[in-house]
């Protein structure tokens, strides 16, 4: 393969036509926030600034439509976006190939000027645009009024002239449903949605002016990606799905008869997938339902007391899946149930049940979590000394704030780089992502109100209500020195608090060893070298020490070490 050259400080980038390459750059703060055009063969140092976003709260990248006719700048915060389109065929460079430019004169065709509140995501068929919104039907003339959350719809504009005044409406759904993605092809739509909580495909047939649905396996408990399509011109669509038994499995589809015509799949090893029960039940909170998914041996339907590992997350509008999760075969063949929290805060339910767990509203989160805990003892599922607890990143805030109100559900709590101290966070501009993060949590700084919702649950600024608790879980904390979402610092100042507490054995601050233990253990393992996510093996390093699979291995063996 010819090495053609070397492009540095390189974000995101796609190609575009006639030799040019378009690709965005982070600023200090790990923002990207400019789009350059690169005529590949000249120096970089002659790339051309394509636009520029200056609002801290805006990300910046460059995609291109799948029929390779326009180019678009997409700029989003977590709750709003603007996107900007120019012709592929554009040429940005200067008539002289000699001369250097910084700037372009683009041509960009603004597609709504962006609300608070509202996000659209553009594509092309066929000669019109299709666009994915939540926007409201009826335009406000002021465009910075904050929308509602409205469930996504999916219209069509047409080529010349994008504007919202121009849109109609192609598909719609109820509020406790949600548009996840959509997929161009000549003569179709690919459109993936939530129906309570359950996924659903749907194939609009461009002729026939009609939606179909396509037949889903496992009963529906999995989750469903697109898988590669990279073909416009076709009417086969490859879809990925997986399941808690199933590895991910591919399998192509004929639109036009809405019939499977191949499929790839695999078994687990040591797995008989059907000799396990995946199940949802609604839990009650207040006056809302909240889902719970279930996963068990079959032959463990009908037991009591059984070790059971409660996972959330609920935030972001990102939802738990019912997914293939490797580190949780082990426990599933020791005869664990593996229980999923589908709390607000995530989408499963819509829009709303998104909006029901941020900002102001982010104590529903763990309300939800702990009804979920309660509902699992109280139909004797599984008994206060046999539930743990887990999540990662942001559902690591769930969790750590659970702890703190109910800490005598839990035997046993792992927390994967925890998003513990959200109140310093929030309050410190200097961080890389506190503008970014101010549509999900807040704004302490300013607005009172978000100050003091934050304080009422952050798990940093609420340690001191375990002083009274009967009891208190065991607790596994990880974290990453080189992570930029969540500094090594929350995990390491919030164990360090929860420490000074007493209600930990101070003899088990650092192994699994139980010999001396006279109480609950309190373990942080923060490995400096690693960002938020875990670390891939080194080259050659066939022990794994630093990858996946031995974390994963520690986190199980706290488990089973402190439930069974």
């Amino acid at each position: 393969m010819e090495h053609l050259e070397t492009l540095d400080s390189v974000f995101n980038f796609v190609f575009g036509l006639d030799g040019s390459l378009f690709y965005t750059v982070l600023n200090d703060k790990l923002r990207a926030f400019k789009v350059f055009g690169h005529r590949i063969g000249r120096p970089q140092s002659e790339r051309a600034c394509i636009f520029t976003e200056e609002n801290e709260e805006f990300f910046v990248d460059i995609t291109r439509t799948k029929d390779k006719r326009f180019h678009i700048i997409n700029s989003s915060a977590l709750d709003s976006s603007e996107a900007y389109i120019f012709d592929s065929k554009h040429k940005f460079w200067s008539a002289s190939a000699d001369q250097k430019q910084s700037n372009a004169s683009i041509p960009l065709t603004l597609v709504r000027p962006r609300q608070k509140g509202v996000e659209y995501f553009v594509d092309h068929h066929n000669g019109e645009f299709a666009i994915l919104t939540n926007s409201p039907r009826a335009e406000s003339a002021d465009k910075k009024q904050t929308a509602s959350p409205l469930p996504f719809r999916l219209v069509r504009a047409p080529k010349l002239n994008p504007s919202s005044e121009n849109w109609t409406e192609l598909l719609s759904v109820a509020d406790d449903e949600r548009i996840e993605d959509v997929e161009i092809f000549k003569d179709h739509i690919m459109i993936t949605i939530k129906r309570k909580g359950h996924p659903a495909v749907l194939i609009y047939d461009k002729n026939k002016r009609a939606f179909s649905e396509l037949p889903l396996p496992y009963g529906g408990f999995c989750t469903v990606r697109p898988d590669s399509n990279p073909q416009l011109d076709t009417s086969s669509v490859r879809l990925r799905f997986s399941s808690p038994v199933h590895l991910d499995s591919v399998a192509k589809y004929d639109m036009r008869t809405m019939r499977q015509t191949q499929s790839w799949a695999s078994t687990p090893l040591h797995i008989d997938p059907s000799q396990y029960s995946i199940r949802r039940v609604d839990v009650r909170n207040g006056n809302t339902d909240v889902p719970l998914t279930l996963v068990c041996q079959k032959s463990n339907m009908r037991s009591k007391g059984m070790p059971t590992l409660l996972r959330v997350y609920g935030a972001y509008g990102v939802s738990l899946e019912p997914e293939f999760r490797l580190e949780d075969i082990p426990l599933l063949l020791r005869g664990w149930t593996i229980a999923l929290a589908h709390v607000r805060g995530g989408s499963e339910l819509g829009r709303e049940w998104y909006f029901g767990g941020k900002g102001k509203n982010k104590i529903n989160s763990v309300h939800d979590l702990l009804a979920c805990a309660r509902f699992l003892l109280d139909r004797e599922w599984t008994t206060c000394k046999r539930l743990a607890i887990s999540g990662v990143s942001a559902g690591g805030l769930v969790v750590g704030a659970a702890l703190n109100m109910s800490p005598e559900y839990f035997r046993a709590a792992t927390l994967h780089v925890p998003f513990v101290d959200p109140l310093s966070a929030m309050l410190d501009p200097k961080l890389p992502l506190t503008s970014v993060e101010v549509a999900e949590w807040g704004d302490p700084v300013a607005i009172q109100s978000d100050f003091e919702a934050i304080r009422q649950y952050a798990p940093y600024d609420n340690t001191h209500l375990l002083q009274n608790a009967k009891h208190v879980p065991s607790v596994l904390v990880t974290a990453g020195g080189q992570d930029k979402r969540v500094s090594v610092w929350q995990p390491a100042k919030w164990v360090a608090r929860m420490r000074d507490s007493g209600r930990f054995d101070p003899n088990t601050h650092s192994s699994l060893q139980t010999d001396s233990r006279s109480g609950s253990r309190l373990l942080f393992y923060p490995k400096m070298n690693e960002g938020h996510f875990h670390a891939n093996s080194r080259q050659g390093d066939s022990n794994d020490e630093d990858g996946f699979i031995s974390a994963h291995a520690f986190r199980n063996a706290f488990l089973i070490d402190e439930v069974e």
